[in-house]
C-alpha cells in the first residue's frame, strides 16, 4: 500500500485525500494508516486547510520521500533486469 501511495503522489505535485482514496480504492483508515507512518519517515508532507467551510488534507512527496522512491525503483528495475537475464 505504501508504494502505490507513493506512486500515486510521484506524479503529482500534492494530491487530497478524496483523490487518493478514490484512485487507490482504500478505506479512509487505511489511506490515513500508511500516510501516517510515510509522514513519520519523512517521505511524506500531510496539509490540513479549510476550502470555504470544508476540510480538506493533502499529502504530498517530500525531498526525501521523492528519493525514496527513485531509488525503490532503480532497485526493483535491477532485480527485473537480472531475472530476464537469467536462463
Amino acid at each position: 500500500m505504501r508504494f502505490t501511495l507513493m506512486s500515486a503522489l510521484a506524479s503529482v505535485d500534492q494530491a487530497d485525500y478524496q483523490t487518493l482514496k478514490e484512485a487507490l480504492d482504500v478505506s479512509y483508515a487505511l489511506l490515513s494508516k500508511h500516510a501516517a507512518i510515510l509522514e513519520q519517515a519523512g517521505y511524506v508532507r500531510i496539509t490540513k486547510q479549510f476550502v470555504g467551510r470544508t476540510p480538506r488534507t493533502d499529502l504530498a512527496l517530500t525531498r526525501a520521500g521523492r528519493a525514496a522512491y527513485a531509488a525503490h525503483l532503480a532497485a526493483l528495475d535491477e532485480i527485473v533486469r537480472g531475472l530476464a537475464a537469467s536462463p
